[in-house]
C-alpha cells in the first residue's frame, strides 16, 4: 500500500489525473446549490467539502487499518431545486458509483435528496439542513451534525430570560420557506413557555420586496424584541428596513445571518450587537481529530479562502469528519456493499466524537443531540459567543444601544 502511496504521489507531482489512474481512492458524492436561491451558502459549503478532502489527501487519505484512501469528490450543481437534487443522488449511486455521500445544502432539497439516500440505503451525513420533518420520517440513514431547526433558536429565548430588565414582548416574523418558519415556530414555542407575550407573528413570502410596509405594523405594537427567522439576505433587508423605519427595539435576534461573512460585510457599524443563533463559532474550546481545535479549523479556512467560516460551514466539515472517523474507527475498507453501509449505519447511530465542531452524537432519529443550541452577538465587527454562559467568550449587552442599525 506504501508502494502505491508513493507512486500516486508522484504521479500528481507530474499533474496527471491521478484518480482516474488508480482507482483505490474513495469516491464522495454530493449535490449543492451553486446557483439558484440558496446559492452563496451553497459554495461556501462546499469549500468546506474541498478543504476537508485537501486536508485528508495531504496526509495520503483516509487510514482505515493501516491502509490510506484518497478521498475524491464527485458533484453537481443542483441550482437549488428539490427535484434536480434527488435526480443527480440517483445518478451518483446507479450511475456514478460512487463509494459513499455527503449531503447538500437547503432543508428541501436534502428533504428530497435523502429520500433518494434512504431507499438505497446510503449514509447521508449532512451539516447544511436541520429542519423538523427531515427527522419525521423514521429514516435509518439520515444524520446531521446540526439539531433541529426549532432546538437551535431556543438558546435565543433562554438568555432573554436572563436579562435585567426583562423583556416582557416579542414581535416574530420570518420567510415562509421550510427551515426560516419552523425556526419562528421554535421562537414561538420557547418564547411562550417562558412567559413572553407575543404581540405579533408573520410569515412572509421569500420573494418579498417590500419589507417597510410589514415592518410599521410590527412597529405600531411597540415589542421589547424582535425575532427573524431568516437567511443571511433576509437579515440585511430587515436590518436596512428597520433603520429605514426607525424601528429600534431593544433586541433583535436572527436565526440565521449574521454569522455569515456578507452580514457584516453589508450592514458595517449597524450589524454591531444584532444577535443571531448559532451552533459555532472559533472561539469555542472544541477539538478533536482531523483538524485539532475549532481555532485551527478557522485559521486553515481562512488561509484557503480569505475568509472566516461561520457555523454551517463548520457543520459541513464536521459531517465529513464524522464519515472519515468512523471508517476508520470500523476499519472498514472500500468496496462498500449494502452489507458494509448497514454497518456504517450502524456505527454513526452508535458513536459520541469529539470534534472541532464540538461533540457529535445523533439521536435515534438521526438529529446531533449532544450539540448545545449557542447565541452570538456582533461585538466589535466579530460574532462572539455570549449564551450560554459556560460557553461564552463575552457577555452580552443588553439592551441594544439606541439607532445602532
Amino acid at each position: 500500500m506504501k508502494r502505491r502511496i508513493a507512486v500516486f504521489v508522484f504521479l500528481g507531482m507530474l499533474g496527471l489525473n491521478v484518480f482516474s489512474a488508480w482507482g483505490g481512492e474513495i469516491s464522495l458524492g454530493f449535490t449543492l446549490p451553486l446557483t439558484g436561491l440558496f446559492s452563496k451558502t451553497g459554495k461556501r459549503v462546499l469549500d468546506s467539502y474541498k478543504l476537508w478532502a485537501k486536508k485528508v489527501n495531504s496526509q495520503g487519505g483516509i487510514l482505515i487499518g493501516g491502509d490510506r484512501y484518497p478521498v475524491k469528490l464527485i458533484f453537481y450543481d443542483d441550482r437549488s431545486n428539490p427535484a434536480l437534487s434527488a435526480r443527480f443522488y440517483e445518478k451518483l449511486i446507479t450511475e456514478d458509483k460512487v463509494d459513499l455521500l455527503l449531503g447538500g445544502y437547503g432543508s428541501s432539497v436534502v428533504f428530497a435528496a435523502s429520500s433518494v439516500s434512504e431507499k438505497y440505503k446510503y449514509p447521508f451525513v449532512c451539516g447544511g439542513a436541520s429542519s423538523n420533518r427531515l427527522f419525521e420520517r423514521g429514516f435509518r440513514y439520515f444524520f446531521a451534525t446540526l439539531g433541529k431547526a426549532t432546538d437551535e433558536v431556543r438558546g435565543c429565548v433562554e438568555m432573554l430570560r436572563t436579562f435585567r430588565p426583562r423583556p416582557e414582548t416579542v414581535a416574530i416574523i420570518g420567510t415562509d420557506i421550510l427551515f426560516t418558519s419552523l425556526a419562528c415556530e421554535g421562537f414561538k414555542k420557547y418564547s411562550l413557555e417562558a412567559g413572553f407575550r407575543v404581540v405579533h407573528y408573520e410569515l412572509f413570502p421569500i420573494t418579498l420586496e417590500d419589507y417597510t410596509t410589514m415592518l410599521k405594523h410590527v412597529k405600531a405594537k411597540s415589542p421589547d424584541v424582535l425575532l427573524v427567522g431568516s437567511h443571511t439576505q433576509v437579515a440585511i433587508h430587515v436590518l436596512k428596513a428597520l433603520r429605514r423605519i426607525q424601528f429600534f427595539p431593544k433586541c433583535v435576534i436572527f436565526s440565521y445571518g449574521p454569522t455569515a461573512p456578507d452580514f457584516v460585510r453589508t450592514m458595517g457599524k449597524n450589524a454591531e450587537y444584532i444577535f443571531a443563533a448559532s451552533e459555532w463559532t472559533a472561539d469555542l474550546p472544541y477539538r478533536g481529530e482531523v483538524f485539532g481545535t475549532a481555532a485551527d479549523f478557522d485559521k486553515d479556512f481562512y488561509r484557503a479562502y480569505h475568509r472566516h467560516p461561520d457555523y454551517v460551514e463548520a457543520a459541513a466539515a464536521a459531517a465529513a469528519v464524522t464519515l472519515q472517523i468512523a471508517l476508520k474507527s470500523l476499519k472498514l475498507h472500500p468496496p462498500y456493499t449494502e452489507t458494509k453501509r448497514e454497518v456504517l449505519m450502524e456505527k454513526l447511530h452508535k458513536m459520541k466524537i469529539e470534534t472541532f465542531f464540538g461533540t457529535i452524537r445523533f439521536g435515534e432519529e438521526g438529529a446531533n443531540v449532544a450539540h448545545p443550541p449557542i447565541v452570538v452577538q456582533i461585538q466589535n465587527g466579530v460574532a462572539v459567543s455570549v449564551y450560554p454562559e459556560k460557553l461564552r467568550r463575552k457577555k452580552p449587552i443588553f439592551p441594544l444601544p439606541r439607532q445602532r442599525f
